[in-house]
């Protein structure tokens, strides 16, 4: 994929916010253009369509979330500081963008489609990760740490998706730092063990 012009990364960077505040089917092409600053032809202009708008926007935003290269200069040496870091990172970035983190798994959620770029980024993710902590000395093998590891993400991802589900009953709010430290924290130090 080739970088984007100005006026591309306007538009892919304006239709990440409006699917953030209105959801994809909100999202519409008036409100992309003017979020953008450029007119509505623009956006067939550079994408041929709205759709394909919102497709680059997922994997773009797919990308981000879930490129291992960004996950480098997190600390952490040992596998257990350095899985904490990565999932402490994807629940704050999956809490600032729900709408986005919605919109991404809408149709497995809603429609039992697993045949989503988001699905396949996930179990990508969960691969590289257990991989990772192969190589940062983890202590299981790698069937028993995907294991571990898929059961991880399996709890972020519904962190992430239902941050207050438990902020009633329990106080749990993941929006609060350390709260959601602590909750990381135990969760892979019972997991990778």
């Amino acid at each position: 994929m080739s970088e984007p012009t100005s006026v591309e990364a306007k538009i892919i960077t304006a239709a990440i916010d409006c699917i953030e505040k209105y959801g994809i089917q909100g999202a519409t092409n008036r409100k992309i253009a003017q979020e953008a600053g450029v007119n509505n032809a623009a956006i067939n202009y550079y994408f041929r369509s709205k759709e394909q708008l919102i497709k680059r926007c997922m994997k773009v935003t797919l990308e981000n979330a879930f490129d291992f290269k960004d996950f480098e200069d997190l600390p952490g040496a040992s596998a257990r500081e350095r899985c904490a870091a990565i999932f402490y990172e994807l629940i704050a970035g999956g809490i600032q963008y729900p709408g986005i983190t919605r919109s991404h798994f809408y149709g497995m959620l809603n429609e039992g489609k697993y045949d989503a770029l988001a699905v396949e980024k996930l179990n990508d993710f969960v691969s590289r990760l257990a991989l990772d902590l192969v190589e940062r000395g983890a202590g299981l093998d790698l069937t028993e740490l995907q294991l571990a590891c898929a059961q991880m993400t399996m709890t972020v991802l519904m962190a992430i998706l239902a941050p207050k589900l438990f902020q009633t009953s329990f106080g749990l709010d993941l929006g609060d730092e350390p709260t959601r430290q602590r909750f990381v924290s135990r969760l892979v130090d019972r997991l990778l063990v």
